[in-house]
């Protein structure tokens, strides 16, 4: 076919799974990771085509295609926009603050711990805007565990 894109990608057998969808096969091309399932159950012998789902994920989809496509052809890989830098960091915030609540710590403590607050009177500590970031970073954290992690990835996007 006219411009079809060739290329080989070593994959290492060692991270191949079989499941009853398929071979899962995961492979690293440019610095970046890369997910696949082999519907035939068989690694990759020759040409390759593409098959997603048409469904409400679509867009994400569309966006790793693109990211594989830089990879493979352009030898770089196109940032994953799906996480800004400020939101990885409020998930670390999460994670660090549910674990410290999960020990027994206070929300002051958790301030202290995660965000190098200096400990403050009860009555000081109430009214400040860090006990409300502290006590939503642990409420969010706490919802992740409980599922919402399965969104995460999912790009918000403007309908």
């Amino acid at each position: 076919m006219p411009g079809l894109i060739t290329a080989t990608i070593a994959v290492d057998p060692i991270s191949a799974r079989s499941a009853e969808e398929g071979l899962y096969l995961r492979f690293v091309l440019a610095g970046e990771r890369f997910a696949a399932i082999a519907p035939d159950g068989k690694t990759p012998r020759g040409p390759v085509a593409v098959l997603t789902p048409v469904d409400p994920l679509l867009d994400d989809r569309v966006d790793a295609l693109f990211r594989f496509r830089d990879a493979l052809v352009h030898h770089r890989a196109t940032p994953d926009t799906r996480l800004t830098a400020q939101r990885r960091r409020h998930l670390i915030e999460m994670l660090r603050a549910i674990d410290g609540r999960r020990a027994g710590a206070t929300y002051q403590d958790i301030a202290a711990a995660v965000f190098g607050a200096e400990h403050e009177s009860a009555t000081l500590w109430k009214s400040m805007p860090l006990r409300d970031v502290v006590m939503r970073r642990v409420r969010t954290g706490f919802d992740l565990v409980a599922g919402g992690y399965r969104t995460l990835l999912h790009k918000h996007r403007a309908r």
